[in-house]
């Protein structure tokens, strides 16, 4: 069983602590036992509530109207999601969800944003402040990597879906794009987002994946010559140097395009007329769409 401070309530669920002790003292909503020294103290139980009266709130549903309701009816009125709702409430949503290991409701909130607001806004403005805020209490230790895993699994499988979906009728046109994550780097889902985007526009690609050595990327440039390369890196958990490396792809493929993107590049400089530096998802998706 996890235990929460009432800071990590407050970032769990965008509700600021002391609108949460304001909350628990005027409408009595949520009394969490204190430790020793009177900190409050929130189990798994306590922060799936408060999810479900965060996804309400944020939903402009009123906390005094919330605080008339029984715990059985703000779950129900959980799940009855209004289309007008704030990007929060869906965050609130899928949280509870990948606490309890929910596939089937995690799943289906995706399809019905997906339906609601289509591939592209549902990661922009839900999937990905998910997968920042899940991935930030991993890192802390506040909740099991299995909460982590799970849903990180399910929007990976979800993605590689959708890129399949996609009509692969249509001939696709150039430029050629290789995307890939660099040795040491494991983390998938924005470089499968970068792939759909760029097959949703029939551009075409060669797709390596995570953890790529230097030679296999080698072996695709000399066979198949494409003539943009992509890159993408989260975290350098290898702590090689990140703009050496950069310069080196740079002098080594000096006749292609080098894309670079993802918060382990962020901090970098490079002068290679080459190199082009992503610095946030929007500026990727508009070169994506641009290409």
């Amino acid at each position: 069983m996890n235990s929460f401070s009432i800071r990590d309530i407050e970032n769990l669920t965008g509700i600021k602590a002391h609108t949460l002790r304001v909350w628990e003292k005027r409408y009595g909503i949520i009394i969490p036992p204190t430790a020793p020294g009177k900190h409050r103290i929130y189990d798994n139980n306590d922060l799936k509530h408060i999810l479900r009266i965060s996804s309400l709130y944020h939903q402009g549903i009123k906390i005094s109207r919330i605080a008339e309701m029984s715990i059985d009816e703000i779950k129900s009125n959980t799940l009855a999601k209004d289309k007008k709702s704030n990007f929060e409430a869906f965050i609130s949503n899928l949280l509870e969800y990948a606490i309890d290991g929910n596939e089937q409701m995690f799943k289906k909130l995706m399809a019905e944003l997906r339906e609601m607001m289509g591939e592209v806004n549902m990661y922009m403005h839900v999937i990905f402040p998910f997968l920042n805020r899940i991935g930030d209490f991993w890192l802390n230790e506040k909740i099991a990597p299995f909460q982590e895993h799970f849903s990180s699994n399910i929007i990976r499988n979800e993605l590689i879906t959708a890129i399949d979906n996609i009509n692969e009728g249509r001939e696709r046109r150039d430029p050629q794009i290789v995307l890939f994550c660099p040795k040491g780097e494991h983390h998938e889902i924005p470089l499968l987002f970068c792939q759909y985007i760029l097959r949703a526009r029939k551009i075409n690609t060669i797709y390596l994946g995570v953890d790529t050595e230097d030679e296999d990327i080698s072996f695709v440039m000399n066979r198949m010559k494409p003539s943009v390369i992509l890159t993408y890196l989260i975290t350098n958990f290898s702590d090689w140097d990140a703009e050496e490396y950069v310069d080196r792809l740079s002098r080594k493929y000096g006749d292609e395009k080098i894309v670079i993107c993802g918060p382990g590049f962020r901090g970098i400089k490079s002068n290679q007329q080459n190199v082009m530096i992503m610095r946030s998802m929007t500026e990727i998706i508009k070169y994506c769409e641009s290409v």
